[in-house]
């Protein structure tokens, strides 16, 4: 049973990880059409963030979850 929620929360995870890719995306499209602004470099900074801690929250979760015990 843990391992069935381990394995949704990583999933969940990832989904929303999801918005981040976009505005990493949107955001870069945006730095080459009208170039280096602040804003959107903090844009690309907060979603590649963003992304990495959605991911690696979900990652860690199904680890603790599976992990046997000792």
């Amino acid at each position: 049973m843990s391992k069935q929620v381990a394995n949704i929360l990583y999933y969940v995870g990832i989904l929303v990880a999801a918005p981040f890719v976009l505005l990493i995306g949107a955001s870069i499209m945006r730095i080459a059409s009208e170039g280096f602004e602040a804003k959107y470099v903090s844009s690309t900074f907060l979603g590649i963030v963003g992304a990495v801690f959605s991911y690696s929250v979900g990652y860690l979760l199904r680890h603790l979850l599976t992990q046997e015990n000792r």
